[in-house]
């Protein structure tokens, strides 16, 4: 046990990276899969971790009894929950309640940065000649029209012609923000093709507005396998979970039963653990790369990572600063319903992810608060 600790401090030395300070090297790092071993990690396989375990944690930058506590903060929440916290490829800190590490949880709206990261890989597919019959779509084309979304024709609102990719990514399509139920018609609803649907008119013209709308993204869904042929669950297994070991994911399918669909929610219903969410926030942290294979363009982070005009705390399905005010500037996060999120800070290579099936918290500003916890006990 002795010999592990002081191969761990060896190995992770820590370099400095505060806010301001040089950008550090990612480590050369990625997991196996869990089913091969999974994450590497710097805490004891059972209880609490000792004073060398400690020690090896403080090596890679974190106070672990810090730490601790913005776990002891989050484990007021109601319901089960994790929190895993990991620096520079390794775990430093850990907790399940009402669970373990195989507990998958519904993400929410942490789902939107998958079908984001979809389309990366779509657009790059396109560019490169790969889409069926040659077919050519990029950030600017206009989408509602028979070529890409014929459901949507007639259209209910002119104004509906100009919609282009880029603004269904970036919530500033002008399709409101109203709720999208996903058990009854939610594609015809999104389309504002069934009777009262709120979705018939746009809010704003195209590209005025920011509006958080889970039936633009409903639209993305559609013209996803449009373009691909093929739904966003088996398209992200092979691209990006398989490669990059993630295993224990599921797509929550809606519509069909004589409606359009059934295809993957888009806008929510990935089930996933927090391990396996960390992997998706990984190769975000690493651009896309991982283990030396571009596995999705790092262009699509730059894009999907840069704040809008409309609103410069969002991107392309991804939360950015300054969400956070008090954070670093590059923290960026998958935000999802009930506080289940992810996020990546770049200049630190650190990610961390709280999930949980609860609805009531401590807090009106827990999600803050938990934030502060954590970036309190990482070092410079």
């Amino acid at each position: 046990m002795r010999s592990t600790i002081i191969t761990l401090l060896a190995v992770f030395a820590f370099t400095a990276a505060g806010r301001g300070e040089e950008k550090p090297a990612l480590a050369d790092y990625f997991p196996p899969p869990e089913s091969k071993g999974g994450w590497r990690s710097a805490l004891p396989a059972k209880g609490e971790p000792d004073a060398a375990h400690k020690a090896a944690i403080t090596k890679l930058g974190v106070d672990y009894d810090k730490l601790k506590e913005a776990w002891e903060y989050n484990a007021k929440a109601e319901g089960a929950t994790g929190l895993l916290v990991i620096r520079k490829g390794t775990i430093v800190g850990e907790w399940y309640k009402d669970g373990d590490v195989n507990k998958t949880f519904n993400i929410y709206s942490s789902s939107k940065a998958y079908t984001s990261l979809a389309f990366g890989l779509l657009l790059a597919d396109s560019e490169a000649g790969k889409l069926p019959d040659g077919k050519k779509l990029t950030l600017d084309t206009k989408v509602c029209n028979k070529e890409w979304l014929p459901e949507s024709l007639p259209l209910p609102d002119p104004r509906k012609a100009n919609i282009t990719v880029r603004h269904l990514l970036n919530m500033a399509s002008g399709i409101g923000s109203e709720n999208l139920p996903s058990d009854v018609d939610p594609f015809e609803i999104a389309l504002g093709k069934t009777e009262k649907s709120p979705f018939a008119m746009l809010k704003s013209e195209p590209g005025e507005k920011f509006y958080y709308s889970n039936a633009g993204v409903a639209h993305l869904v559609l013209l996803f396998k449009r373009a691909s042929g093929v739904d966003l669950f088996p398209y992200m297994k092979e691209r990006i979970f398989d490669p990059a070991g993630i295993e224990n994911v599921k797509w929550t399918p809606i519509g069909g039963n004589g409606k359009l669909g059934p295809l993957s929610q888009g806008y929510s219903g990935v089930n996933t653990t927090p391990r396996e969410h960390a992997r998706f926030c990984y190769l975000a942290l690493h651009k896309g790369n991982w283990a030396g294979k571009q596995l999705a363009p790092a262009a699509h982070y730059d894009f999907a990572w840069k704040g809008i005009e409309a609103n410069p705390s969002y991107g392309a399905q991804w939360w950015v600063f300054p969400r956070h005010k008090e954070g670093p500037k590059d923290l960026v996060q998958t935000a999802g319903a009930f506080n289940n999120h992810g996020y990546v800070i770049p200049s630190q290579d650190l990610i961390f992810v709280r999930l949980g099936d609860g609805k009531k918290f401590p807090d009106k500003d827990f999600e803050q608060q938990l934030v502060k916890k954590v970036l309190a006990a990482v070092g410079r």
